[in-house]
């Protein structure tokens, strides 16, 4: 199982970044988790009108009942 977590950055300025982390996962295959991060980063750019922009995600294997 797979969780998201993008890290989005302020377009001022580029060191004040925020990590979102999925509330809909986890995923049990790499590719879904993928394609929600891109789901995820298209709706950071909505919500937040450009002031932030998603820099890098990542899916993270989950041990055992870790979420």
């Amino acid at each position: 199982m797979f969780k998201v977590i993008v890290l989005a950055c302020a377009f001022a300025d580029p060191s004040v970044c925020w990590e979102f982390i999925d509330t809909r996962g986890p995923y049990p295959r790499r590719d879904q988790c993928t394609a929600r991060s891109y789901e995820m980063g298209n709706a950071i750019l909505e919500m937040e009108r450009g002031e932030l922009r998603p820099q890098s995600f990542k899916c993270v294997l989950l041990k055992g009942q870790e979420l």
